[in-house]
């Protein structure tokens, strides 16, 4: 069922074996997951659909590379599903090795951890199966791959049809469920500890119409994405001064996106060549896919750059005779110095409020640069591309980069406390039964668009609480 805290007939003050707060797409399934075998309480902030008096809590501010914190992210049941543009990808096997030439690299466990649960998010998300191989898609669509040779390589990105948007597929699931109960506009302005403070006893909730109750549970799940679940964390800091999962100081540090930026000068020639590029192709009853392409890991190795992927692509400002652009999205290296911090201004549930500085690094740029000249190489050689400039795709200006609404690392996994925040089962360090799910965890960004790894953390870590249960 779904309560509203603002209702003066529902209690507050409860009890649960598992709480979850947020209601996003990580949330939504890890309930749904632990509902199959103990009831489940989700406390999310918003209401059915966005508030402009909830949205107003994210108000903050961005002091380093521009980023519209308003507009990246949503308050409401089914959380920022409600904006998403729907792309999937998954990430490619290397991105959770170790690699020597990118600081902070190396998850705790690789993609096989991560693969079982593919075909399970792929029909929760409308594709239908987790088909991410490029040479089947073009042959199953009929289309002719520009690129692909040691160096150079395809990459799709695939969309579920409809889109799914967790907030309306899932509601009714939600409203009828006797296992899940979500309370909304329902927002968590502390977290309270036991005497040890190795264990959350209870969080404190409150409502902008100052209603306010506590609640207590056996495992406390924060699923409040990049840039709230830091500012919770950090914000908890009546029992601890530096607040949770503070120890080492890595709360809100890391922060990464997938920075976007134009290579403007090359010039496309031949666009024939590219359909399925700038517009959806489909195959197989209407699933549907947008191509792209990228340097091989070998080819990362040898240049010591981080992954990449470039695409072509057209704005809604451009005539039809204009020749269509192409633009790099760019894996961020882990930057402990690309952060979020909490500032002296309230918002009107009392709640610090953050300060975004999201930098980049000489290996960003490297990055980018090596990419575009290395693509624009093979642009050159099928005679699909000019390079105006060769040896300087575009200047070193950060009003240049783009970001892509993908909130990232600021409770980073790690084997060790000095080194992240959360473990390999995404619990933080320090705290025996408080957990995180979302992108937040993702010790290296990698190239690909993080929704359907955030739902297969999630999935994860649902059968690891289920196991803790037993």
């Amino acid at each position: 069922m779904i309560l509203d805290a603002r209702d003066e007939n529902v209690e507050l003050n409860r009890t649960a074996q598992i709480a979850i707060i947020g209601s996003g797409p990580a949330g939504m399934t890890l309930a749904r997951k632990l509902a199959e075998a103990v009831p489940v309480l989700v406390v999310e902030s918003g209401g059915l659909e966005a508030d402009p008096d909830v949205e107003a809590l994210q108000l903050g501010e961005s002091v380093g590379i521009g980023y519209p914190l308003m507009e990246t992210r949503t308050r409401q049941f089914g959380g920022s599903s409600a904006l998403w543009g729907g792309y999937c990808a998954i990430f490619d096997p290397h991105e959770f090795e170790r690699r020597d030439w990118v600081p902070g690299s190396g998850w705790p466990f690789g993609a096989k951890a991560i693969e079982p649960y593919y075909e399970e998010i792929a029909k929760l998300l409308n594709l239908g199966e987790p088909n991410f191989d490029p040479r089947d898609i073009a042959v199953r669509a009929g289309v002719v791959l520009p690129f692909d040779n040691e160096t150079v390589v395809p990459s799709v990105w695939r969309f579920g049809t409809p889109t799914a948007r967790f907030g309306e597929q899932l509601r009714e699931e939600f409203e009828e469920s006797r296992d899940l109960t979500t309370l909304i506009n329902a927002n968590v302005v502390d977290i309270r500890l036991d005497s040890e403070h190795s264990l959350v006893t209870e969080v404190v909730i409150r409502t902008l119409s100052g209603r306010e109750g506590r609640i207590a549970a056996d495992i406390f799940v924060l699923a409040c994405g990049g840039i709230e679940t830091p500012r919770i964390l950090l914000n908890a800091n009546t029992q601890v001064r530096h607040g949770l999962g503070n120890g080492s100081d890595m709360v809100g540090r890391f922060f990464m996106d997938h920075p976007h930026l134009a290579v403007p000068s090359l010039i496309l020639r031949n666009e024939s060549l590219f359909r399925g590029w700038t517009e959806r192709g489909s195959y197989d009853d209407n699933r549907q896919f947008l191509s792209c392409v990228g340097l091989s890991a070998q080819a990362q190795k040898e240049t010591q750059i981080l992954n990449a992927r470039a695409h072509i692509y057209r704005t809604p400002s451009m005539t039809k005779d204009e020749s269509s652009k192409v633009g790099i999205f760019l894996e961020q290296a882990p930057n402990p110095m690309s952060r979020i911090i909490l500032t002296d201004d309230v918002d009107s549930l009392g709640l610090r409020r953050v300060r975004l500085d999201w930098q980049f690094t000489e290996l960003d740029w490297k990055t980018y640069e090596q990419t575009a000249s290395l693509l624009a190489r093979e642009f050159e050689r099928i005679d699909a591309g000019r390079m105006l400039f060769p040896s300087q795709p575009t200047t070193r200006k950060r009003e240049l980069v783009l970001h892509t609404s993908h909130q990232l690392g600021t409770t980073r996994m790690s084997q060790n406390p000095e080194d992240g925040v959360v473990n390999s089962d995404c619990r933080l360090h320090d705290l025996g039964n408080l957990y995180i799910a979302g992108g937040s965890v993702f010790p290296t960004a990698g190239w690909a668009n993080p929704t359907f790894t955030v739902i297969a953390l999630a999935l994860r870590l649902a059968d690891h609480l289920r196991s803790e249960l037993d």
